[in-house]
């Protein structure tokens, strides 16, 4: 017996199903990521799609059938307009939700990861023009609040091996193990430690920041190319670690 219920959410991404229908994947606070159909999506004059296909925050109601929900009715509550007329603001956008569609599996409700993406798109409607220099320091920050909610967040102030507060300049970054270690534990234990690799202390400070600070906070600090390169190769390295899915593109050939 199908159930109607009804949802708000954020589309991450859509494709093509069929001749005529379309895939959907929405992130909402109430179930999480849910996928639904929407019949006849592809049709240029289809009446509910035109609600999913730009950048905003609906309601829909849905028809839980046996196999998948399938979209009956959408209205939009919020479109974040400020973000859909700047093209680099728009690709930081659908970056953004498309790391959130990989990282994340259907039906695992996380309100703080809803709330996450929508203070991301907020700040985007209202943040002033960016250097693609800026947006992909932007995407990463994004990328590891994302990491640290699915539960993969580094440890960027203790050594992972003897849990020791470490002094700057005497550490390296283990993206597999997930942070820092101390230059002492790896020296003790070079079997588990050998692909640590050695960190300016600008570049652990940077993400840091990157880490703790809001999405507004972020336009502050200074990107010195070598420090924003180093943070872009730790970043990476983290995602291609830890996320379920590999991204086809860097954080920084995204931005450009």
């Amino acid at each position: 017996m199908s159930t109607l219920f009804s949802t708000t959410g954020i589309i991450l991404s859509c494709r093509d199903h069929k001749e005529v229908d379309r895939w959907y994947a929405m992130y909402t606070k109430d179930y999480g990521k849910i996928e639904f159909l929407a019949r006849g999506g592809q049709k240029v004059l289809a009446k509910l799609t035109p609600h999913l296909e730009t950048l905003g925050e609906v309601h829909t109601l849905l028809v839980q059938g046996r196999q998948y929900p399938t979209l009956t009715g959408v209205e939009r509550k919020r479109a974040f307009l400020g973000a859909q007329s700047d093209y680099q603001k728009m690709v930081l956008a659908q970056n953004a939700m498309s790391l959130m569609d990989m990282g994340t599996r259907p039906h695992e409700a996380d309100p703080v990861l809803y709330d996450v993406l929508h203070q991301w798109l907020s700040f985007l409607d209202t943040a002033p023009s960016l250097s693609p220099e800026r947006s992909a320091y932007l995407l990463g920050s994004f990328s590891l609040k994302l990491l640290a909610l699915l539960g993969y967040r580094p440890e960027l102030h203790q050594c992972l091996r003897c849990r020791q507060s470490v002094r700057p300049k005497e550490f390296y970054w283990h993206a597999l193990k997930g942070g820092i270690v101390c230059v002492s534990c790896r020296k003790q234990d070079s079997d588990q430690y050998f692909a640590a690799r050695p960190m300016e202390e600008t570049t652990l400070k940077l993400i840091r920041f990157a880490m703790g600070e809001s999405f507004s906070d972020q336009l502050r600090p200074p990107l010195p190319g070598e420090t924003l390169l180093a943070f872009h190769e730790a970043i990476e390295a983290l995602i291609i670690s830890h996320f379920p899915i590999i991204p086809v593109n860097s954080l920084r050939a995204s931005c450009q």
